[in-house]
């Protein structure tokens, strides 16, 4: 199982080491928050499971998704649009997150939309100050 956490405007999924107690372990994958969009799955009527899922979507310029992201099958070099004269591309890729039950699912999506929407709402903070700064 991995362990989620957010330091700064990073989220980290990280593999706790089993025989230590003391917070170690190893990243497994870490990506900016201000990349991700997140949605709940809906529940299957005849699922017999009570794991559900979030679906996180990354989206990027950076050509290489971050680990365990899939690139979406429309974000290939090829078919990526072009996003002005530069030539540079946006890539897409998605992950689904599962928890155990719906109520960790929804105890996840809120903190996550929550910081998500902080991390978003604040990515254009620098470009704002410049071009209201006096000169």
């Amino acid at each position: 199982s991995l362990s989620l956490f957010f330091v700064g405007r990073w989220i980290v999924l990280a593999e706790p080491d089993r025989e230590s107690s003391g917070g170690e372990g190893r990243v497994i994958t870490s990506c900016r928050l201000a990349c991700l969009a997140i949605k709940k799955d809906t529940a299957l009527i005849n699922n017999a499971t009570p794991a559900r899922r979030l679906l996180l979507a990354h989206s990027s310029l950076d050509p290489r998704p971050p680990a365990l992201f899939v690139r979406d099958a429309g974000s290939s070099r090829r078919s990526s649009p072009n996003l002005g004269s530069s030539g540079l591309r946006l890539t897409r890729s998605r992950m689904d997150l599962w928890f155990e039950d719906s109520n960790a699912a929804g105890r996840a999506w809120k903190v996550l939309a929550g910081k998500i929407a902080k991390a978003r709402a604040r990515r254009g903070a620098r470009l704002r100050a410049a071009l209201l700064a006096p000169r």
